[in-house]
């Protein structure tokens, strides 16, 4: 008789398959955290950003007396003249990790924040004071009985690197930082100065007006490697920056000075109370495009942007327009009504085409009318794209909410979306408001690592949905606050190659495969891990996930030919619900024995 031998071929591929009947979410299981952060008098957040190592850092103004930190400088602070906070958090944002204050003899805000790829962080803002703490300058004198620019590095622990002043005679106001890919950093805002510092400049002149945006490009050594003006006759001022992978600079901002707009723009004419988008080569020598962001019905302001991996910019803000070009898969085609609503468009890499618009706003609200506004977007490694603003709008969109209604006067609002999804069911994946029974506001967005997404914003509620609170009540009228949640995508990993079993001599191997979510919290599943086939017998080694997933193949009695089979892992909390990973098994005849 001849031994029997059954060669196996095991294929795995994962695949999420779309489940909308599933359950909404629980309320506090995306979200990782929830805090205050504020002491005995007004605290605003104005920026957030997220380290290579998950720590949360966050910037903003504060008038607190009793906010415990260190003092930049050394000396005392005076306690009625706004300051700088900047804290960081553990990547859980149980804890805070170190929090300084920057400020002087006069007031200073904040306005922007960055990370770099050694840990250390950047903050910008302006300021009034004579004595703010300088180090290694670039420039060190005050000349202005206005506010002007300063820029600070401090280390992973807290120390201060590189401290220095930018402006010149009048207001001088910086609003964003963003890091390139060779380290380079990156200031911009509005500068009212016509003796702001230039240098290697696209445009050397103040071109008139209310006031100029201005760019100034830093080495890694935090020396000048361009400084220019941008603008024309009007008033000029960039809100938001963003780095593409070929680490040209995209600008959006407000702008009201005519014929700036290159040849082939999305839009060649400024409307009243237009807003605008350029793209400016990384040498910053050129003007990749120019375009105004603007109708007729009404006045648009652009925000916030974000840039995506094929080099198109996300922008979005405010818009009283109501006949805005929206697309066939826009989230919302036609204005909510109200004082305002919120937009979102996306550009083409060249700037002459915006290939998604959709309004974003409700049409129910009391009091007042309603109101919304984007304030900050990001693309996500997943190509989602997470945007953050404000609603007051009760009927605001809503699908598998973060909390379960509408909180108060004004909420924060949190949406999620997938541009490109060819199934209209699939696009949201998730749109929430977040907030208390007062006003509540998301003004700033980062992410990173995994599917984590963090968020700062203000709030009057004392009654905020809190989770893990590093501070669990608010300090005064009105505090920040952090969150931070992450939405799970179910994926597989761990198995690669082929499987060969000899039937009546060797039982066959089992496969040991990971699933995870992206995510740092546990989830539950539904049920045990499930085959669609007696010959796969999957064995998870919890009833939740992250999980290790034990796969036994057994051939005994299957046919020669083809075979198939899915394993099915449920979780429950994820807009893809279930995981499918299909098996494909070749059972083929034996060589003869000789």
């Amino acid at each position: 008789m001849k031994t029997l031998l059954t060669t196996l071929t095991i294929v795995l591929i994962a695949l999420t398959v779309p489940e909308q009947s599933v359950a909404q979410n629980s309320p506090d299981r995306r979200v990782l955290f929830s805090t205050f952060h504020g002491g005995d008098r007004h605290d605003a957040a104005a920026a957030v950003a997220v380290d290579s190592a998950g720590h949360i850092f966050v910037t903003g103004t504060t008038e607190s007396r009793n906010l415990r930190a260190a003092v930049v400088g050394g000396k005392s602070l005076k306690e009625a003249v706004p300051k700088i906070y900047l804290t960081k958090y553990t990547p859980n944002g149980k804890e805070v990790l170190w929090r300084v204050l920057i400020g002087g003899d006069a007031n200073t805000m904040s306005r922007a924040l960055t990370t770099d790829r050694e840990g250390n962080v950047f903050v910008a803002g302006s300021t009034q004071a004579r004595d703010l703490p300088m180090k290694n300058p670039i420039q060190d004198k005050h000349g202005s009985n206005l506010a002007i620019a300063f820029l600070m590095k401090f280390s992973p622990q807290g120390d201060l690197l590189f401290s220095t002043l930018l402006g010149g005679e009048r207001l001088d106001e910086p609003r964003a930082l963003a890091m390139d890919s060779k380290g380079n950093l990156y200031m911009a805002g509005r500068a009212s100065s016509t003796t702001f510092p230039v240098q290697n400049a696209l445009q050397p002149k103040y071109a008139g007006g209310v006031d100029d945006a201005f760019i100034v490009k830093l080495r890694p050594d935090l020396t000048i490697a361009y400084s220019t003006f941008l603008g024309g006759a009007g008033s000029d001022h960039i809100h938001a920056i963003a780095v593409g992978s070929d680490d040209s600079l995209y600008v959006v901002g407000e702008s009201s000075s005519k014929g700036l707009a290159t040849a082939e723009a999305y839009i060649r004419e400024m409307q009243p109370y237009s807003s605008f988008a350029a793209r400016i080569a990384a040498d910053g020598q050129s003007i990749i495009y120019y375009t105004y962001i603007g109708w007729r019905s009404g006045y648009s302001i652009a925000r916030a942007l974000a840039v995506d991996a094929q080099g198109q910019a996300w922008i979005g803000g405010d818009t009283t327009a109501k006949q805005l070009p929206t697309t066939p898969s826009a989230l919302q085609k036609n204005y909510g009504s109200g004082q305002r609503d919120g937009f979102l468009l996306r550009l083409t890499a060249k700037g002459n085409a915006a290939n998604y618009v959709t309004f974003l706003g409700g049409n129910i609200a009391e009091p007042s009318p309603p109101d919304e506004t984007v304030n900050a977007i990001r693309v996500l490694t997943s190509g989602h794209v997470q945007v953050v603003g404000r609603t007051n709008a009760v009927n605001f969109l809503t699908y598998r909410p973060l909390q379960s209604k509408f909180g108060g006067a004004h909420d924060a609002f949190l949406v999620r979306f997938d541009p490109d999804a060819t199934d209209p069911s699939a696009r949201v994946i998730h749109s929430t408001t977040w907030g208390g029974t007062k006003h509540d506001e998301a003004q700033a967005v980062a992410s990173g690592p995994g599917e984590v997404v963090s968020i700062a914003g203000g709030s009057f509620s004392p009654d905020l949905p809190l989770v893990n609170a590093a501070q669990a009540t608010i300090g005064s009228d009105d505090d920040a606050f952090i969150m931070q949640f992450c939405e799970p995508i179910p994926s597989y990993g761990g198995f690669h190659g082929e499987l060969t079993a000899v039937i009546g001599q060797e039982k066959p191997q089992s496969i040991d495969l990971s699933i995870a979510t992206g995510c740092p919290q546990v989830f539950p599943i539904t049920g045990v891990p499930e085959s669609s086939a007696g010959w796969v017998t999957p064995v998870g080694d919890s009833v939740t996930v992250p999980m290790k997933l034990r796969v036994d193949i057994n051939p005994l009695h299957l046919a020669v030919g083809e075979h198939e089979a899915t394993i099915r892992v449920t979780v429950p909390d994820a807009f893809r619900p279930v995981l499918e990973i299909p098996i494909r098994l070749r059972v083929v005849e034996p060589k003869p024995v000789s």
